[in-house]
This record gives C-alpha cells, structure tokens and sequence, in this order.
C-alpha cells in the first residue's frame, strides 16, 4: 500500500497578514504551511525542509523576490522546487521576467483563495506525475526492487562520497542457482514467482541505509554502505541461508532454491570505480558458482584455482543437505526448549497464555493483509511467541500495578524487550526475531523504546507486532486489572495513534484484517466466553 504523504508548501511573504491568509488558505487545503517574513531565512527554510512549493512574493527589502529566485534556482539543493511567484504587481514584464527566472506561476493580489488552491493543486498534480514516471523510471516491473539503472545511480554517488569521506562500500551480487531449469520444469510465470520471493527476501533483511536491485535476469545485487569485507560477508551468508531454507512450493510441489553470491568492497584508498567493484564482484560470484553453487565468495579470498574448479562433488551436496535438514531439526528442538521456558513464565503471569497466542493470531493476519514474505511471517510467527520472555525481569507488583508506574519502575518495564532480546541471543538461530522483539515498543514517531528509532527504520516486523499487542492487551481483561475496552473502541484509538505510535500502513493493514475476523475478534472475549460455557 502506498500512503500519501502530506505536500509541505513554503511562502516568503515581508506581509503578516497575508502570512496569516495564506497559511490559513493552505491548511484548509490539507497542506503544511512554511512561513518566512523575508528571502534570507525563506531561502534557508527551503534547503532545510525542502518544501513542495514555494510561494514567493515580488516586492521585499533587502532580497526582492526575482532574486531570491535566482539564488534558489542557483543552488542545486533547491533548484528543482516549484516556485509561484505571488505579487501586487500585474505587469506582462514582470510576469515574463518571473516565469524567464525559472518560476513555474504567477499569481497577483489580492489573490482568490479559489485560483490560488486551483493553481498550486496543478503544480502537486504535476509533482506527483513526475515522481510517479521517477519510480517507474528508477523500479524493477517485476520484483519491485530498484533496477539497474538506479542500483548505478546510487553506486557512484557512494563511491565518490567513499573517497571523499574514506570508509568502504560492499556490493554483494546474487544469482539463483539452476533458474533455467526452473523455468524449463515449471514455466516462466512460477520463475518469475521464485523471482519475487527472492527479491522479498533481500529486501526485506537488509538495513535502511542499503539497496536491493535487481541487477537483470535471475541476479541481484545488493550495496551496503560503510560495510567492511568482514561484515559484509557475513551478511551475505545471511540472506544465502534465508533463500535456502525458505519453504518453496511450485504446482503444490516442495523444491529447493539456492543462491550463489561475490562480495567485493572498495576502501576509500582503493583507485576503484564503480565498474571495477562490479567487475569484482561478478568475479567472486563466477568464482561461487564454480565452488558447488549455494556459497558465499569475497573477492579478496578469490585464488587461481577458482577459475577451473569444476563442480563440487555429490557427496559433498548429500553432506551439506543433511546438515540444513539436522539445523531445521535443532531449530524446531530450541522453539519446543523455549516454549516450556514461556510455560515457566506463565506461572509468574497466567495472563501472558492467553496473551501470546492471541498476539500471534493477530500479528499472522496483519502480515498477510500486506503481502509480506513467507520468509519473514515465519519469523514473525516466532517472534510474536516469544516476545514477552523478558517480562520475568519485571516484579510482580509492577507488572500488576495499576495506578501510575515511577520512573525507576517505568526504566524497568521498558527493560523488558531487551531482555527477550538477551535472552534468545546466546541461542543462535534467532537473529531476526530478535530484531522484531527488541523494537516493537518503538513507535512510529520516534518516541517509544528502546532505541527511539523513526518510521520506516523500524523493522516491519516490529511495527506489526506493536499493533497486535497494542490491541490484545485493550481488549483482554487481566485478574489485576478486569477492564477492557471494546473492539470498535481499541480500533478507534489505535487508528487515533496512526502516524504516532503506529505505522498507518500496518493500521491500514489492521482493519482489513479485522473487518474479515470481526466475528471471532478480540479472541479474548471468546475465551472468556469459552470458559463461561464449560
């Protein structure tokens, strides 16, 4: 889904009543409005908030309209805003000279607050074109990711940043092993299936900062930003290991997929451009490929042997299949060792039975209302079941309180993800759970806990988690606490909090996901019913 976001519009304006009329006129028009008394701090204004539009008056002291134009249009932070110019004077010069300075409009005063709503709607109209024809410009049609035309764009603004700022860039390039036999055996629209699936999946566990393109074909390539050789290889393996265990079906069919990946970085010393990273890093994957395929190679571990090597052999692909089927053996082994841990903890809180289940109901939903992956509703459902482990940090009697928390008492409560996140570290196999626990008390405006991350650089996970266990615990009655609100009355807050303490993408999600279970939602209240019939 795609939330429309709110056009901010900046005017310059040496007048406060018309200040006060225009920012009246744009708030009634659903828009932010941006005030500056004169061109000095309008100008300012504008490379900091980098407005929509700008309204400009003509006549000013000091710095008149057309110059500060000019300066704006000058200055390659701003040049691409749309400027109306906004003026008592109804020349055709000056007019002329506005639109020969790069203004987009020219409306005179006393303007008509109908013209000039009619008018800076044409230019957002005109705005969101643009951006819309920029992501068809800049995005893969079939998988959704960025293409190779914007993967380059992005790689050589961050090697010339690199070797300016020193540090290092990774590039990692992907290729799905045996894709022409995929699409040989099962059609070309299941392989442009597997496609997406995987692009998901690199999307979907990589960091804010990096980018996943699609590179052509079955490749991929992902740049990580400030990522050593080290890490990056990691890292790497990482997104290997999700692609291979990821529970593929073709025609109601279990196959197997598998990834072949190069690393390369390039060090802000390196005399490397963009090319050659690439170059480097399709050499470490050809190198891959030739290693048995289902690998990871950096390039500085490439040697002369790489080049010929054949195949690995076919006892080495039955050993290291019998060890990925032994891990998802172990896997399921620690869920069965840490669900009895939950049960411990039940005694300490019975509440928390009921509780974990109902989260996971609810969070299973909401992901599958925005069409994430298989991959990470797997590791959501996880998550959702262990996210309250850390609640055997907090005692009793501030678990149950029901008045006011202290703020000794309020530090401790807020410990809790943490301490899920601790508890499951030494594990191992929990990474990115452990990401979705550790922040689903963060909240969309970058007030929660505990790191007071902002929006889209809380993990999705997280952000789905919050809501259902948001709405769960309204909606359930507790023995210290019997209350509970009404499903319409949690919905109406939590659509309240969108944007706050919500992503409204997840809202949006939310309701979906109730309007089709509103007659089994909230399972609490059936519980209690449940229990009342027996």
């Amino acid at each position: 889904m795609t939330i429309r976001r709110v056009r901010k519009v900046l005017a310059i304006d040496d007048s406060q009543p018309n200040l006060i009329l225009l920012k009246a006129h744009l708030g009634s028009m659903g828009l932010i409005p941006l005030l500056a008394d004169n061109a000095a701090d309008g100008i300012a204004m504008a490379i900091e908030q980098k407005p929509d539009i700008i309204l400009l008056d003509v006549m000013m002291p000091e710095i008149d309209g057309f110059e500060a134009c000019r300066r704006l249009k000058a200055d390659i932070r701003t040049a691409a805003i749309p400027i109306i110019f906004v003026s008592a004077k109804d020349q055709s010069d000056d007019k002329i000279s506005g639109l020969k300075l790069g203004a987009i409009d020219y409306v005179t005063k006393p303007f008509n607050k109908g013209e000039l709503q009619a008018r800076i709607g044409i230019v957002l109209q005109m705005t969101e074109l643009q951006e819309r024809l920029l992501l068809l410009a800049n995005t893969d049609e079939l998988t959704g990711l960025s293409n190779r035309r914007r993967f380059f764009e992005v790689l050589e603004r961050e090697v010339l940043q690199t070797k300016i700022r020193g540090g290092s860039i990774a590039v990692m390039m992907f290729d799905v092993d045996h894709f022409k036999n995929i699409n040989d055996t099962y059609g070309h629209l299941n392989g442009d299936k597997v496609l997406q699936q995987v692009g998901k999946i690199l999307n979907e566990n990589i960091y804010p900062l990096d980018i996943a393109a699609r590179y052509g074909g079955e490749e991929f390539v992902v740049l990580m930003p400030g990522m050593p050789v080290e890490v990056a290889t990691q890292r790497a393996q990482k997104l290997r290991m999700m692609i291979d265990k990821y529970q593929w079906e073709i025609d109601n069919k279990r196959i197997s997929i598998t990834c072949s990946a190069g690393v390369a970085v390039f060090n802000g010393a390196d005399a490397t451009d963009p090319y050659e990273l690439i170059r480097k890093a399709d050499e470490a994957l050809y190198a891959a490929k030739h290693r048995g395929r289902n690998c990871v190679v950096p390039y500085d571990q490439l040697n002369p042997e790489d080049k010929v090597q054949a195949h690995q052999d076919e006892d080495f692909r039955e050993l290291q299949s019998k060890i990925s089927s032994l891990a998802l053996q172990v896997r399921g082994q620690t869920l069965g060792i840490i669900s009895a841990f939950t049960k411990a903890i039940i005694v300490k809180d019975p509440y928390l039975a009921s509780h974990v289940e109902n989260v996971r109901v609810y969070a299973m939903s909401i992901a599958k209302q925005m069409d994430v992956s298989e991959l990470l509703i797997e590791q959501l459902h996880t998550a959702a079941i262990l996210h309250d482990l850390g609640k055997i940090i907090i005692p009793n009697n501030i678990l149950h309180k029901t008045t006011a928390l202290t703020d000794d008492e309020r530090r401790i409560v807020q410990r809790h993800p943490i301490a899920s996140a601790d508890i499951l570290a030494p594990i191992g196999i929990f990474g990115q759970e452990i990401v979705i626990i550790r922040h689903h008390h963060e909240n969309f405006d970058g007030t929660g806990y505990p790191n007071g991350l902002v929006g889209k650089n809380i993990p999705v996970g997280s952000r789905i988690l919050a809501v259902a266990n948001t709405f769960d615990s309204m909606t359930s009655a507790k023995p210290w606490d019997p209350t509970s609100k009404s499903a319409d009355d949690a919905i109406g807050e939590i659509v309240s909090l969108s944007g706050a303490q919500f992503d409204p993408e997840v809202v949006d999600a939310f309701k979906k996901a109730y309007a089709e279970n509103h007659n089994a939602w909230p399972l609490s209240q059936k519980q209690q019913v449940a229990a009342l019939t027996q």
